[in-house]
Parts: structure tokens; sequence; C-alpha cells
């Protein structure tokens, strides 16, 4: 992936989350690998109750295997009106072979079903770091919304359903910068960014 720096495994086999790291961490100089690319084959697992505690078990799990420092979110999209659901279980709600169109029309459907007045959403991340001999480091982020029909081709999971706020349109349709800019993954790594935390330390840099 990125050239140069101290390496950096990002936790995820979604392509298209990982070149959304790749772009939210092109300010910070590591030098990304991918799963494969650090020879990690494990399953990672998601069995906690939140956000956090799958993001920092899948970190540190990539971590202790490679001995490289690992980062890793977990992240997902909460129906207010639905007290939160699907929120952790937002890419498995539906078993673990529907693809995003069948999740995005999956919660259309339950949100028409329930016939809620309250279409507002939103997204949420937890990022964690982890590095060897030290505890994960994890920050959050979220951003708002409203479920629509879909609209756009660009993004992943819930994107082309996700009309923002800040936006106006749905993360479907917006240019890759503008959804970065505001996103719930971009801001948790912008918190953890100014935190001193997301940059390595000097003795790695060469």
């Amino acid at each position: 992936m990125s050239a140069g720096g101290p390496a950096l495994v990002v936790a995820t086999r979604n392509p298209a989350k990982l070149a959304e790291f790749s772009r939210l961490l092109r300010a910070h100089p590591w030098r990304l690998l991918s799963l494969d690319d650090a020879g990690f084959s494990a399953e990672l697992d998601e069995p906690g109750p939140g956000y956090a505690e799958n993001a920092a078990l899948k970190a540190e799990s990539v971590c202790r295997a490679t001995g490289l420092p690992a980062l890793a979110d977990d992240s997902g999209i909460e129906v207010l009106g639905l007290r939160g659901w699907p929120g952790p279980h937002s890419s498995r709600w539906l078993g673990p072979d529907a693809g995003d169109a069948e999740r995005v029309r999956g919660l259309l459907d339950e949100v028409r079903k329930r016939r809620l007045d309250d279409s507002r959403v939103r997204y949420v991340a937890v990022v964690a770091l982890a590095r060897p001999g030290a505890q994960p480091t994890l920050a959050r982020g979220s951003c708002t919304g409203r479920l629509v029909e879909p609209a756009g081709t660009g993004g992943f999971g819930y994107d082309p359903a996700f009309l923002s706020d800040d936006l106006g349109i749905t993360f479907g349709e917006a240019t890759s910068d503008a959804k970065d800019r505001v996103s719930h993954r971009g801001r948790a790594l912008l918190r953890l960014a100014e935190s001193g935390l997301l940059d390595p330390p000097e003795s790695d840099r060469g």
C-alpha cells in the first residue's frame, strides 16, 4: 500500500474501507499494510457488545500476531427511532452472506414496517490503535443524517442511504474528499491524531 515510513497494519478485509483508511492517513508517515501484506490469515472476531470492545480486540489480535502496530475500527449505523439499532451489528444482522445492497434494503424495510416517523440516523465509528507492549488507544467519531432511498454509487455499506446533515447529499453521492471531511471514521481518526498518538514515535521513523 503506502510507501515509506514504519509499518502499520490496517485490520480490515474490506477493500473499500482499506482505501478510505489510506486516504484518511495520507498525512501521517506510516507505510500501510493490508492483513495479507502482514501475513495475517486468521478471522477477525467481533464478539463484543459495543464498538470499542470490537475495535480494541481486532487491533490487539493483529498487533500480537504480527508484532507490528495495528489500526482497527468498528462502526455502524444507528436508527434513532429504533434506539440505536442495528449499531455494532450493522454488518452482521442479516447474516454473513448478505451484501451491502441487501442490508440497506433490509434496514429500509424494517423502518417502513415499524412505521417510524423519525428517519434520523447516526453513523458511529470507534478506531483502535494497538502497539506492541502498550494498551490500545481508542477514539470515537460520529455524524448524523437521515435514512433515505439509496442515491449514488460511491462509498460502501449504508452510504447510499445515508443523507448527511453536513453535506445535504448521501455519502453515496459525495466525493471521497467530501465524505472524508465529515464522516464518522474521519472524525474518529482526527481525534486520534489530535491526541498525538496517531503518528509513529520518532524512534520508529528511521
